[in-house]
């Protein structure tokens, strides 16, 4: 009995390195099966194509799944079913669409014309349906940035009635991230250098804007000194550098100060209405003129007496005739 026991006991030691081997043999089978996240970093221009891997497929299982979602939430982006390197059913939403390549058999998320919008984090996700339960094979992180430079403007601001002091002006519209930097330059030498201000706001799209401005004197602005904004952003291959003077300004009638406007304005107004007293004068002078020469004067009637009427009486009646014109004999 001692015997049959020693036995078992040895047998089952030479079993259990057996059952190591095959657990460690399994997991490393599980381990292929649901591989590590990638993590993938994509960085793009607004307005550009943004074409992104996916998911990549290496066996034609049945019943495959691919899901892509977006900042960790669960509603879907799109939902893939296929086989065999063929797909059953294809849904998308919204700007984001899923193509496979059956050359590489990668398949990506492709946003055709990228906004600020669709900045964040992506997750594609591919899981075996056949057979149950749901396992997940591979899943990938995607972190689009996209990135959209800005649109610079300088131009002039001066206020009503002040002859000591200008503003200049000079904004970036439309621009992600919002790292920006400014600087302000006259004649060349540098006079601010300001990384961000209470001047930068957020837009609706997702992007900001930044407007910064500078106060200048009048005698610095009558001298045609030359002011130079400067933007320098991540978007940008190089700084952006805007150019003000007084000449300048001068010939571009959008930025000549409002009190000039106003009075040429005035000016304009004034003539006008000159312009409609006059010819109302000159129609009121012309219809008393005309009224003046409608009235009739009466016409004296001069009748000549026949040669054959020489007589006195003749004479005498015709004399009445020529005092009453309306009569006849």
């Amino acid at each position: 009995m001692m015997l049959f026991r020693k036995l078992q006991w040895s047998k089952g030691k030479a079993i259990l390195p057996v059952l190591l081997i095959c657990a460690l043999f399994s997991s490393s089978g599980l381990h292929q099966d649901a591989s590590t996240a990638r993590r993938k970093n994509v960085v793009s221009l607004q307005g550009k194509m943004v074409k992104m891997e996916c998911i990549h497929i290496s066996n034609a299982a049945e019943g495959l799944i691919l899901t892509l979602r977006r900042n960790g939430t669960a509603a879907e982006l799109c939902y893939w079913r296929f086989g065999n390197f063929s797909i059953w059913n294809r849904i998308c939403k919204g700007s984001v669409t899923l193509e496979y390549d059956h050359h590489t058999r990668w398949v990506y998320a492709v946003i055709q014309r990228v906004s600020v919008n669709d900045s964040g984090v992506y997750n594609c996700t591919l899981e075996s349906m056949i057979p149950p339960p749901v396992k997940t094979l591979d899943y990938t992180y995607i972190y689009l940035t996209v990135s959209a430079p800005p649109v610079v403007e300088l131009s002039l601001v001066s206020p009503f009635f002040n002859n000591y002091e200008n503003t200049l002006t000079c904004c970036a519209w439309d621009f992600y991230p919002q790292d920006i930097q400014f600087s302000w330059y006259k004649d060349g030498e540098l006079i601010t250098n300001t990384s961000k201000n209470d001047s930068l706001f957020p837009n609706s799209n997702g992007s900001y804007s930044y407007i910064s401005n500078l106060i200048i004197s009048h005698s610095d602005w009558s001298r045609s000194v030359q002011f130079s904004c400067q933007v320098n952003h991540s978007a940008l291959e190089s700084p952006v550098v805007k150019h003000i003077s007084w000449p300048q300004a001068e010939k571009d009638p959008s930025k000549l100060p409002v009190w000039i406007l106003a009075a040429v304005l005035a000016g304009l107004l004034m003539i006008l209405v000159v312009t409609i007293l006059a010819m109302i004068l000159i129609f009121r002078s012309k219809t008393t003129s005309q009224s003046s020469a409608d009235r009739v004067v009466p016409e004296t009637v001069v009748i000549q007496l026949p040669q054959e009427c020489q007589r006195e009486k003749c004479h005498t009646t015709y004399a009445l005739l020529n005092y009453y014109p309306g009569s006849t004999l």
